[in-house]
C-alpha cells in the first residue's frame, strides 16, 4: 500500500469506529498551515503527500505540526453525494491526531452544520437541495413565486442558495463530528503563532471594536477563543441531550435566516468596496458583512486565512492586484496594506497590515502536487 492509500484506510476505519489515531509523536520539527480542504479525501492526502507531510504508516509524519484553516466540507455541486462522505473522512483523520500535531481552525461550513443546518435532517435536505436546484436551473421569472414556495416548505433553511450550492453536501452524519469535535474542544476559532494571527476569514476593524481587544495576534486569539468556548458552552447541555440547539457567535459571526445569508467573521473576504459590479449595501452591511475592504485591516497585525481561493480575489480586488497577475487558481497570497493596498502573489511582509491568503483552491487546482502549504519558519 502507498502512504496515501494507508491513510485512505484509516480514514475509513475511523468513520466505521474500527481504530483510533496515531500513538502521541515526536516534539514536530516543522509547523505548517494548510488550507480549506475542501474535496476528496484521496486528493487531501495526495497533497499531505506531494508535501513531504504524510509519512509511511498513513498518519503525519512524526516531525510535523500541521494547521488546518478550516471548511473541511462542500465541493462542486454535482459531486454532493461523494462529498458527504468524503469531508467525514477528511476531518475524522485530521482530528485522531493529538491534538499537539494538528490544530483544526473552524471555517464557516463546518460551524454551518450546527449552525444554519443543525435541525434538518437528511431526507429534507436532500429533497431541498433537489427544489432549489429546480429554482436555480429554471425560468427566471419564475425564482422569485418559486423562492417563495421554497421558504413555505423549508422555514429551516435560510436561502435556497444553502441548499443547492454552499452546502449542498451536508449529511447529519458530518453534524454529529462536528458537534463531537466542538465538545471536545478540538476546533479552534483562532490561534496565535509567531505573533501571527489564524482565524478561518481573518479579523478587521469590526471584530476588534466588538471583542473590544487590541490588534495583538496573542490578544485576539485568546478573545476569540474565550468567546467560542462560552457559545459553546451555552449549548453542550442540549446537544447532548439530542436537542437541535444552533451554536451562536452573534454578534461576530452571525447565521443566515429568514431569507438572508449571514455574515461576519467566518463569511467575509477582502474586495474592493469600488469595484465594477460591487453591491455594497449587501456586500459590506455593518451587522453581517459579506466583505471586508483591505483598508479595514488592523495595522500592526499579520494574520493567516483560508476561506478566499485566488479565483475570488483576483476577480474582487481588480486595481490591486499585481501587474501581470492571472487568475490561474491556488496558491500562496498577500495582501499589504500601508498607504495603498496591494494583492500579490506569494508570502511577503510588505505592509502596515497583512493578510497572508493560504487557501489553495485544493479541489481544483491541476494535480495535488500543485497546492500550495505555508511552512512556519
Amino acid at each position: 500500500m502507498s502512504r496515501i492509500d494507508r491513510a485512505l484506510a484509516h480514514a475509513h476505519a475511523l468513520r466505521a469506529g474500527d481504530t483510533v489515531g496515531p500513538a502521541p509523536r515526536a516534539v514536530a520539527r516543522r509547523t505548517v498551515a494548510i488550507g480549506d480542504p475542501q474535496t476528496s479525501s484521496t486528493r487531501f492526502f495526495g497533497a499531505l503527500d506531494a508535501n513531504g507531510l504524510l509519512g509511511d504508516d498513513g498518519w503525519l509524519r512524526d516531525d510535523v505540526r500541521l494547521i488546518s484553516m478550516g471548511d473541511h466540507f462542500d465541493y462542486h455541486v454535482p459531486e454532493r453525494v461523494a462529498a458527504r462522505v468524503e469531508g467525514v473522512l477528511v476531518l475524522a483523520w485530521l482530528a485522531a491526531h493529538p491534538r499537539e500535531q494538528v490544530v483544526i481552525i473552524a471555517g464557516n461550513h463546518d460551524l454551518a452544520r450546527v449552525m444554519e443546518l443543525v435541525s434538518i435532517d437528511d431526507a429534507r435536505f436532500q429533497a431541498a437541495g433537489d427544489l432549489a436546484r429546480e429554482i436555480f436551473e429554471g425560468p427566471r421569472d419564475q425564482r422569485t413565486a418559486r423562492t417563495v414556495e421554497f421558504r413555505a416548505l423549508y422555514p429551516e433553511l435560510a436561502t435556497t442558495g444553502y441548499a443547492g450550492r454552499d452546502y449542498n453536501a451536508f449529511a447529519v452524519e458530518q453534524r454529529l463530528l462536528v458537534q463531537r469535535l466542538l465538545l471536545a474542544n478540538r476546533f479552534e476559532l483562532a490561534i496565535a503563532e509567531h505573533d501571527v494571527l489564524f482565524t478561518h476569514a481573518g479579523v478587521t476593524h469590526r471584530e476588534l471594536e466588538l471583542l473590544g481587544a487590541a490588534p495583538d495576534a496573542r490578544a485576539l486569539a485568546h478573545a476569540l477563543a474565550d468567546r467560542f468556548a462560552a457559545a459553546i458552552a451555552a449549548v453542550a447541555d442540549d446537544w447532548r441531550a439530542g436537542k437541535p440547539t444552533p451554536l451562536s457567535l452573534a454578534p461576530l459571526h452571525v447565521a443566515g435566516a429568514d431569507g438572508k445569508e449571514g455574515g461576519g467573521l467566518l463569511y467575509h473576504r477582502p474586495a474592493d468596496p469600488e469595484r465594477p459590479g460591487g453591491d455594497a449595501d449587501w456586500e459590506f452591511a455593518a451587522h453581517a458583512p459579506r466583505r471586508f475592504d483591505p483598508r479595514d485591516l488592523p495595522r500592526g497585525l499579520t494574520q493567516v486565512v483560508g476561506h478566499t481561493g485566488h479565483s475570488k480575489a483576483w476577480k474582487e480586488l481588480p486595481r490591486w492586484r499585481e501587474p501581470g497577475m492571472t487568475g490561474d487558481r491556488g496558491g500562496l497570497r498577500t495582501i499589504a496594506v500601508a498607504d495603498d493596498v496591494r494583492y500579490l502573489r506569494g508570502i511577503h511582509r510588505a505592509g502596515e497590515a497583512t493578510l497572508w491568503m493560504i487557501d489553495p483552491e485544493m479541489h481544483y487546482v491541476a494535480s495535488p502536487s500543485d497546492v500550495a502549504v505555508l511552512a512556519l519558519d
